[in-house]
């Protein structure tokens, strides 16, 4: 059985700061990770996988439903785990520590794609805006032909134009842009394609090239210090700065599930309680809540992180 991709939107609750694993010289030490094409900050793949595992594990195992922590996982005591049943090696995958156990690795179920930004808030002198560009449109919502603007100016959609009523020229932080007379798609058609009305209602289309531009421009920046223990004063030498992706951006991404041979019909559900259809509704279940309220990437404990992700409504 192969699954067709299942389209997931997720809203920034709190700033995200997924790292590129060190620090870099700059006016900022700990940079996010950009596509290295356009350099607009995306959340990997990686990283979803990765958070989406854990919380189902840690769910799971709270609720009794599975055993301790997988075999697959590097410090794991259980030598004789069954990968074959188990919910969370099936669905992600595992590769045994013990090599003379004679099982071998297997690949999870669920395939997942980056979480590409589809839009970022952006302050103006007429409020916060949802800045986007035509080929995200076209490309994760199915909206317009992706062409992309020869001039810098923004475009506002149809039942959205009363935003500029009084102004020709609108500030987006530091850039000041013309508005263009024509509009795109509508209001309506983005609610439809699964924006909340609150965000679509306030949605600017620039080219792609300042798209990426406006976005890092309007990073959020914060400053760190290390607190010297013994004096409880800042450390000689402990100033560090790291940037975040801004609350309220809009990401996207895709789970595919392929089960070819059923293996998910096989897998070991111990509370008495039906399991849940696919491995997909496994992690909208028991790990979209920790994602939420615990956040991924980095600075989790500060403020960082947290994502509301909802399946995308209405697609066609």
């Amino acid at each position: 059985m192969i699954n067709k991709p299942k389209q997931y939107f997720a809203i920034a609750l709190e700033p995200i700061h997924v790292g590129t694993g060190g620090q870099r010289l700059g006016r900022v030490d700990m940079t996010v990770v950009r596509e290295p094409v356009s350099k607009v900050p995306y959340i990997p793949g990686t990283s979803l996988s990765g958070t989406l595992k854990y919380f189902a594990d840690f769910t799971l195992r709270d609720k009794n439903i599975k055993e301790e922590i997988c075999a697959s996982t590097q410090g794991s005591r259980h030598k004789n785990h069954d990968h074959e049943v188990c919910p969370i090696c099936v669905a992600f995958g595992y590769t045994p520590q013990d090599e003379e156990s004679g099982k071998g690795s297997a690949q999870g179920l669920l395939h997942f794609s980056d979480a590409q930004l589809l839009a970022s808030p952006v302050n103006t002198a007429n409020g916060p805006v949802w800045l986007t560009s035509p080929s995200r449109l076209h490309n994760i919502l199915g909206i317009g032909d992706g062409g992309d603007f020869d001039e810098d100016t923004f475009t506002l959609p149809k039942g959205f134009e009363d935003f500029t009523a009084t102004a020709e020229k609108v500030n987006f932080g530091w850039v000041l842009l013309d508005k263009n007379k024509n509009t795109f798609s509508s209001v309506d058609e983005l609610k439809k394609a699964g924006i909340e009305e609150n965000c679509a209602s306030r949605f600017v289309v620039v080219a792609e090239w300042l798209f990426s531009q406006l976005v890092n421009d309007n990073m959020e920046v914060r400053t760190s210090v290390v607190i010297d223990p013994e004096t409880g004063a800042a450390s000689d030498g402990g100033l560090f700065t790291f940037e975040a992706i801004p609350r309220g951006a809009i990401f996207s991404f895709d789970i595919v599930e392929h089960d070819y041979y059923g293996r998910w019909s096989r897998i070991q559900w111990n509370n008495g309680e039906e399991s849940p259809p696919s491995a997909t509704d496994m992690i909208e279940e028991y790990s979209f809540d920790g994602i939420k309220f615990i956040g991924l990437g980095g600075m989790t404990t500060r403020g960082f992180g947290c994502l509301d992700i909802n399946p995308r409504a209405n697609k066609q």
